[in-house]
């Protein structure tokens, strides 16, 4: 099984970049870490756009049990389909998420360490930042 830390650092102005930062763990030895930098995207959608671009990284783990862990509380009812925005951008991309994710054969839970003081203090020691 692996657990995935991933971040995703909106650009407020369009002439920065998005930084998308993940670190892959097979129980408590580090598999692979990678920063990447992408071009700007609406920060209400960074999210689900660091997801996305997970998914693009990571497709030699398609057959493995995968558990992603990010600092966003909204991500989930978004990903579920159970938001109540009328954000456009954000209901496309949700969808967007949702079709890359059934694409996986295995099983990928992605859970968020948002409110969870503990949980937080590990993913920020994880992602070293």
């Amino acid at each position: 099984m692996k657990t995935i830390y991933a971040l995703g650092t909106p650009a407020y102005h369009e002439q920065d970049e998005m930084v998308f930062k993940y670190v892959v763990y097979d129980q408590e030895k580090v598999v692979s870490e990678k920063t990447v930098y992408h071009e700007y995207r609406k920060p209400s959608i960074v999210g689900l756009y660091t997801i996305l671009l997970l998914l693009k990284e990571i497709p030699e783990y398609k057959t493995e049990e995968v558990t992603i862990i990010v600092n966003d509380g909204a991500i989930l009812e978004q990903i579920k389909g159970t938001t109540t925005t009328k954000n456009t951008d954000i209901l496309k991309v949700a969808k967007l998420c949702r079709n890359n994710l059934r694409s996986y054969s295995s099983t990928i839970s992605i859970e968020s360490v948002a409110g969870n003081y503990k949980g937080k203090l590990d993913w920020e020691r994880k992602l070293d930042i």
